[in-house]
């Protein structure tokens, strides 16, 4: 293979020579502005050079560098016209300004006028060279102008018209390709029809045809040039030949012409001459064409080998592909069977995910109310320890003023005894004293009965209070032990309330966790019914495929 292609070079690609001739007609027409302007800068600045290229050649006239300008710019603005609307209008403006000129200086000529459009920029004295009218171009010139300032407009408007446009174009090519062999033979009727006429300039001619070529290659897929923009053989030997063809016999022509006028030879030995060179070129373009379309038919004959070989190569895989849709569509049943049955499990288990998570929010309602019932009766207790503390300190009180009460019993005893004494003392006195002291001693009889009873109600009351204190004493070792109970209590009580309250937050962790874990089941039962829904679908078109390739 890499023989081959050393032996037949590469040529370009049918998609690259369009491309190319694209970037030919977009240069092309730039080409043309910087014709037009080059000129222009002649007419500003007085440079003959730049007007007429030569010395005692006729000068290019300012309408007519104008004229170039505006059919450069149109078709310019044409290649930009698919992105901007507005450049499509402006192209148009520009082909009808150029079809303008063309016509209104054909109808100086043809009704003998001045419309004064001739040296409306520009003044040109009376002597130029080859000019009928200071400033006017020629009439083939304005011809041109006419043709291509037509085509220019049935390029340019919303349904153009691509055969009538190239056809114009082609028109237009023709007579700047006389002009310009009028130059090469140094036949002037080529470029002048009269000499009451004003000639065509050289750089005119040239302008035309970079033109012509410009407008011919914008649009390669329509019209005229899509025969020869074809990527067919037919296209392929058009583009190889036109070239050619259009500049070979000029070339050959104005050879002999140089040969004949130096007397070298006859002119039937010059035209001899000529159709032995053309024979001898055409025939070397014929079989260069020949070879390079060979060359293309081989390359299509290993073409078509490699796709045998292609061809029989994708039978056999597609038999090999049969084999393995049929492996693996089983396998995809099987794998279908399991990830049903996956769905079914997970299904159940998100169920009973669900289930554990409504358990564990009841198991945290109940909780959540055990909490509170602990908290009351951890209220409660402590509200009974204050109370239980309050009648343990009013019973010791109480057994402080039993003691006091006691303490007053036992001095009301010693009194009675005292006064007992003083009693008998005064009886004593009084049967001492007779008949005077009776009365006293009746009175000391009575304080001393008084005394007697004082001592048997102190004594009671002595009895009571001892009664009272070994109640009391009793009543707060009882309160002492039930305040001990109800510390025991509060106690047992607060660790209640510390384990319902563990209780409570282990309860509230099973419940988040249940219903991430009840979350987590949901969306696994979620994926894995859409995996089961895409092995349905494979297993669907495997078995597709494999009926197909079965029918085939």
């Amino acid at each position: 293979m890499y023989e081959q292609s050393r032996q037949f070079p590469q040529i370009l690609s049918a998609d690259q020579e369009r491309s190319l001739l694209l970037l030919i007609s977009q240069i092309a027409s730039i080409t043309v502005i910087v014709i037009g302007c080059v000129v222009i800068l002649g007419w500003v600045f007085h440079i003959p050079t730049l007007k007429s290229v030569l010395p005692g050649l006729v000068t290019m006239k300012a309408n007519t560098a104008i004229g170039f300008i505006l059919g450069g710019t149109c078709i310019t603005l044409w290649h930009r016209g698919s992105r901007k609307n507005h450049n499509r209008r402006v192209a148009l403006i520009c082909a009808i300004l150029v079809l303008a000129l063309g016509l209104l200086t054909l109808m100086q000529y043809g009704f003998g006028v001045n419309l004064g459009i001739d040296e409306l920029v520009f003044k040109e004295a009376g002597d130029a060279v080859a000019t009928a009218n200071p400033g006017r171009m020629a009439p083939n010139t304005a011809f041109n102008f006419l043709l291509l300032g037509s085509a220019l407009v049935l390029i340019c408007i919303p349904r153009p018209n691509y055969w009538a446009a190239q056809f114009l174009t082609i028109l237009g090519f023709l007579i700047a390709f006389f002009g310009f062999l009028g130059y090469l033979y140094g036949n002037a009727f080529f470029y002048r029809l009269d000499k009451a006429f004003t000639a065509m300039a050289l750089h005119t001619a040239v302008g035309f045809l970079v033109l012509c070529l410009a407008m011919l290659f914008a649009r390669l897929d329509v019209g005229i040039m899509a025969a020869i923009a074809s990527p067919t053989a037919g296209g392929l030997m058009a583009r190889r030949l036109y070239p050619a063809a259009i500049v070979i016999p000029p070339v050959l022509c104005w050879l002999i012409l140089i040969g004949w006028r130096g007397d070298l030879y006859t002119a039937e030995m010059g035209i001899s001459l000529l159709g032995i060179l053309n024979v001898i070129v055409f025939s070397g373009l014929i079989w260069w064409n020949a070879w390079t379309l060979g060359r293309i038919d081989r390359q299509r004959l290993q073409a078509e080998t490699s796709l045998k070989q292609a061809f029989e190569s994708l039978e056999y895989r597609a038999k090999m592909q049969k084999i393995l849709s049929t492996e693996l569509a089983t396998a995809f049943s099987q794998i279908r069977t399991t990830m049903n049955e996956l769905e079914a499990s997970a299904s159940a288990t998100a169920e009973q995910a669900k289930a554990a998570n409504a358990q564990a929010q009841r198991s945290r309602s109940l909780s959540s109310g055990g909490k509170a019932a602990v908290d009351r009766t951890q209220t409660g207790m402590n509200t009974l320890e204050q109370k239980v503390g309050a009648i343990a300190q009013e019973i010791t009180q109480t057994q402080q003023q039993a003691a006091q009460i006691g303490d007053i019993s036992r001095l009301v005893s010693h009194l009675a005894t005292q006064t007992n004494i003083l009693a008998l003392n005064a009886a004593i006195e009084a049967s001492r004293a007779g008949e005077q002291g009776k009365g006293f001693g009746v009175v000391a009889s009575e304080i001393r009965s008084l005394a007697d009873q004082s001592k048997v109600l102190a004594q009671k009351i002595s009895n009571l209070i001892s009664d009272i204190q070994t109640a009391v004493a009793a009543t707060v070792m009882v309160t002492e032990e039930g305040l001990e109970t109800v510390e025991t209590g509060v106690a047992i009580v607060q660790e209640m309330a510390e384990a319902f309250e563990g209780v409570a937050q282990a309860i509230d962790n099973i419940f988040v966790n249940n219903q991430n874990i009840a979350l987590t089941a949901q969306q696994q039962a979620a994926a894995i019914a859409q995996v089961v829904n895409v092995m349905n679908a494979i297993d669907l078109n495997a078995h597709e495929t494999l009926s197909k390739t079965g029918e085939a």
